[in-house]
């Protein structure tokens, strides 16, 4: 028996795009076996449709941190809320790593130092 490429894409997107989940549930589904890598190459034929799984993916990652800067919780609150921030706040000085732009001459010397946000200092 095979499978066909609406029931393969189908099935793919319900497992999240996840190789060896997809590759579990058509075997169980249609009791054939099916190996990860089988689903991993049929998938890799389409990238784009692999693509949209991802971004698909990701839609629900931020719907869920979203849903957590709701939360009664002020700890999970202020986790979402840093996530958050840290990737999508760069542009407003929220990020994690500065850019510093150097102009003039190249007879500089700097030194750069990374400190640990969550580090204590005493």
């Amino acid at each position: 028996m095979k499978i066909n490429n609406a029931e393969f894409w189908a099935i793919l997107r319900e497992n999240g795009g996840v190789f060896q989940a997809t590759a579990d549930a058509i075997s169980k589904e249609f009791g054939i076996s099916y190996t990860r890598q089988a689903v991993r190459e049929r998938a890799l034929a389409k990238p784009e449709e692999l693509r949209d799984i991802e971004e698909r993916n990701v839609d629900l990652a931020e719907t869920g941190v979203h849903s957590l800067m709701k939360s009664e919780n002020e700890s999970i609150k202020l986790k979402a809320c840093d996530l958050l921030l840290k990737k999508k706040g760069v542009e407003r000085g929220w990020g994690d790593k500065q850019e510093v732009d150097i102009k003039g001459s190249m007879d500089m010397n700097f030194k750069v130092e990374f400190i640990d946000p969550d580090a204590d200092f005493e």
